[in-house]
């Protein structure tokens, strides 16, 4: 698409699992790696759906990296090592994630007001014979500047590349781009720098890549969320998006056992980001179904007015 520039799926929690990311990649394309949503420990286990979404026979995308949430060691240290058992050699570590029933427990982007903590991390993640990491992190938690002490650490841990969103974790996905913080975070690390952050269109890409040059790759997440063909519009059919659609169906039609009820609120989540510029009427009438044989009608009738 744009020379010398490598387009990465970002992962988006409760949308691009391993179902999603297959059928994105098979029928409308365009990254060239596809990023997990984090994998986190709970109750002192690894949470069962996440291995299943990491593992490798369940994903037919070129290229997939699993990713960790930040944590304490030991549960970092945890999930890296099924990783590595399941056959990954590539791990990316989320200290990114701005939520805060996560960040306030000193995870993810929380975890950017802790150096020591990090620091503690990289070294119990470094000591992991044969496995490369990259980060994924914020400018800071509820600063914009916590990346200064931060950047140094990165040589513990030697990553093959530092993705950087340039907000604070407490500003979630709203405000201003913190761009002047991100130029001299691009100027500071010695890493190769991939931008995430607000990219929508192919223009906005390519925007970026002119405004820096230097960056190696960019991340994109909400906007393949919400048109699966940003990247190649010439794949924009209402079919198309209704195959997709369908796949997800009918995968969690499989893969869920709570019924009818569970199963509709999972395929409302999808529509929370998925086409959001469809008509209102239609995504009015999916949010208020109350059955999936409503549901079908208005998924249908919404595809039917795509055309």
């Amino acid at each position: 698409m744009i020379d010398n520039l490598k387009i990465l799926c970002a992962p988006v929690q409760g949308i691009s699992d391993c179902h999603w990311r297959n059928a994105q990649n098979e029928i409308f394309g365009g990254p060239d790696a596809y990023y997990g949503p984090f994998m986190r420990v709970e109750h002192g286990d690894i949470r069962k759906r996440d291995l299943a979404d990491a593992n490798p026979q369940n994903n037919t995308v070129p290229k997939f990296i699993p990713q960790i949430l930040a944590c304490k060691p030991s549960d970092a240290l945890r999930m890296v090592t099924a990783l590595k058992e399941m056959g990954h050699s590539a791990i990316d570590i989320n200290l990114g994630c701005p939520f805060p029933p996560i960040a306030l427990h000193h995870k993810g982007s929380g975890l950017l007001q802790y150096p020591e903590e990090v620091k503690t991390l990289f070294k119990t993640l470094r000591a992991v014979d044969d496995v490369t990491y990259s980060v994924k992190m914020r400018l800071g938690w509820d600063v914009a500047t916590q990346w200064r002490e931060i950047i140094s650490l990165l040589d513990i841990l030697k990553p093959s590349q530092v993705t950087v969103h340039p907000r604070t974790g407490r500003q979630q996905y709203k405000g201003e781009l913190l761009l002047d913080e991100f130029e001299a975070l691009l100027s500071a690390c010695h890493y190769p720098i991939v931008y995430n952050g607000e990219l929508k269109t192919i223009d906005d890409i390519i925007h970026i890549k002119n405004h820096y040059p230097s960056i190696t790759a960019v991340m994109i997440g909400r906007g393949l969320a919400e048109d699966p063909a940003m990247l190649c519009p010439e794949n924009a059919t209402p079919d198309n998006y209704c195959e997709l659609h369908n796949r997800l169906r009918d995968a969690y039609i499989e893969q869920l056992n709570g019924g009818e009820h569970q199963l509709l609120m999972k395929l409302k989540s999808l529509w929370q980001t998925f086409l959001p510029n469809a008509p209102r009427k239609s995504l009015k009438a999916i949010k208020k179904a109350s059955s999936m044989a409503k549901y079908n009608i208005a998924v249908n009738e919404l595809f039917y007015s795509l055309e």
